[in-house]
């Protein structure tokens, strides 16, 4: 496991992990003086960059995160959600304001999701070799000078690929950041380019940045990211058209109740 910082204490994070029994080390880029002058968001692609390339040259599965990332309690033993089987399927464990693209066949079901936030992910060499493409394609076309959501169009290119990204009926873990401010200023993103679990496996290891230390704070959050979850299936955007996957009536009704299932409260019997 990659941890992504640049000068972030990551130390709660870290401690987390070490409960979870997964190691982790942390990867803290140097950047030079002309990368300096990028876009943040350009500088935080250098540093994926750097995981990418160790995760092309390693065996089985790599999971990278970014140092604002606060994962579930016992997320060291939640299950795997996507299909080992596919050399080129690949997971989010935090998917912010998740779409889903179709949902598997067999047992057990897996949601094939579009996802824009790179906050916790898990890549094998197949799928980093890929995204080392699509750092060299981003530097050509479009440069790192100026601001570029490179999040937003990775899993695109990833797909036309072969890629396939994957997703858990709940987040493993939760974006505890604040929002980098390019995001509302030059990119004109949705709520300022502020993204938050709309469920959660089970409660996180520590408060979140955003909570500023105040439980109120954190739990009004999280009601508000979930109410527009909540919002986003019965407004019709969390299912995803696309000339991928030939979608039926009942293909898209399936997929309305996972999303229902996913929302569901933590019950006995109910939800995921």
């Amino acid at each position: 496991m990659i941890v992504l910082a640049y000068r972030e204490d990551v130390q709660p994070l870290m401690a987390a992990l070490e409960k979870e029994r997964l190691p982790a080390s942390v990867q803290r880029i140097e950047y030079s003086n002309e990368e300096l002058t990028y876009a943040r968001s350009s500088r935080l692609l250098l540093n994926h960059r750097l995981a990418w390339e160790k995760a092309a040259a390693l065996p089985g599965y790599t999971l990278i995160c970014e140092s604002d990332f606060v994962p579930c309690r016992g997320m060291g033993g939640f299950p795997v959600f996507w299909p080992v089987t596919n050399a080129r399927a690949w997971g989010y464990l935090y998917q912010g304001s998740p779409r889903l693209l179709a949902l598997s066949e067999g047992q057990p079901v897996h949601l094939r999701a579009h996802v824009s936030a790179t906050v916790a992910y898990v890549i094998n060499a197949t799928v980093a070799k890929i995204l080392l493409e699509y750092f060299n394609h981003v530097s050509a076309t479009y440069g790192l000078t100026h601001y570029f959501s490179f999040e937003a169009f990775l899993q695109w290119f990833v797909t036309g690929k072969g890629g396939a990204a994957y997703m858990p009926w709940r987040h493993y873990g939760e974006h505890g950041g604040l929002p980098n401010a390019e995001h509302a200023s030059i990119g004109k993103l949705r709520h300022g380019g502020e993204h938050h679990a709309d469920n959660l496996m089970a409660g996180l290891h520590f408060l979140p940045q955003y909570a500023r230390q105040s439980t109120v704070r954190f739990l009004l959050v999280r009601a508000k990211w979930r109410l527009l979850g909540i919002g986003r299936l019965l407004f019709g955007r969390w299912i995803v058209r696309t000339n991928v996957y030939d979608l039926s009536f009942g293909d898209r009704w399936r997929m309305f109740l996972a999303g229902a299932a996913r929302l569901a409260p933590r019950l006995p019997g109910l939800g995921r």
